[in-house]
């Protein structure tokens, strides 16, 4: 399995010798990050010894890359790192244990946060640029008992910063049509917690499997992909943001 995030094309101007315009990619199961042409061409490795890389974005202005690292979900490890865009400079900046099972990412440049959904921690998180300032926005269970039942798995996540909201997945069983999407607040609202706050609205629900998300606030649509079965998963699907619920 392989997530990957463009860049524009942009020259940077900090002494590095690297020229983004590229696809940033991750391979889980080679555990590595790379970069290559968006024809597929000039491949480079760029990061390895990734433990189960799942999200990533690119801060092509701050010249880096950030990626998740799920590390073995029932052993609580999950991380977050960044390194240059060419590779160097890695480090940990969620440590080991900071979140349980990470999986998409976000970056929201204008307020200088990282936004993720951490599955087995059943919760909606975020942290500043740098890791610190580790929050939980949206927690859907607690426990081993809870943590077994997948209707309750953060998975997908995006945001849209200019009307301060977070859109996330909860996937659901394999392929069971329980797949759901959900907006919210990116602050929790005064006098309420992660676990009971009034402003979560279901968008969608009865979907195959809703995975990763993204905004296209131009047009004002969301788009997602779900990994379910054929017809309605194993897609590419959107809608409008705005609808009515």
């Amino acid at each position: 399995m392989i997530q990957s995030e463009v860049s524009k094309p942009r020259r940077l101007t900090s002494g590095s010798k690297a020229t983004v315009g590229r696809l940033f990619v991750l391979d889980l199961s080679g555990g590595r990050v790379f970069s290559l042409n968006a024809d597929g061409s000039d491949s480079k490795v760029l990061v390895t010894d990734c433990r189960h890389p799942d999200g990533i974005v690119v801060d092509v202005e701050a010249g880096h890359i950030y990626w998740t690292d799920m590390g073995v979900p029932n052993l609580n490890d999950g991380s977050i790192e960044r390194a240059d865009l060419d590779g160097q400079n890695r480090r940990m900046i969620v440590p080991e244990g900071g979140t349980f099972t990470p999986k998409q990412l976000h970056l929201d440049k204008k307020n200088g946060k990282l936004y993720w959904s951490d599955r087995e921690g059943m919760r909606v998180m975020r942290s500043n640029l740098d890791g610190s300032k580790i929050e939980t926005l949206v927690q859907t269970g607690q426990g081993e008992a809870d943590r077994r039942d997948a209707m309750k798995w953060c998975v997908g996540i995006t945001v849209d910063a200019e009307r301060e909201q977070i859109y996330w997945t909860q996937k659901g069983p394999d392929d069971a049509g329980q797949g759901r999407i959900f907006r919210a607040s990116i602050e929790i609202p005064k006098g309420q917690s992660a676990a009971k706050r009034t402003d979560i609205e279901v968008l969608f629900d009865g979907l195959p499997e809703p995975i990763d998300l993204d905004l296209d606030l131009k047009s004002r649509m969301l788009y997602w992909t779900d990994r379910g079965d054929p017809p309605r998963g194993n897609t590419v699907n959107r809608a409008p943001m705005d609808m009515e619920i």
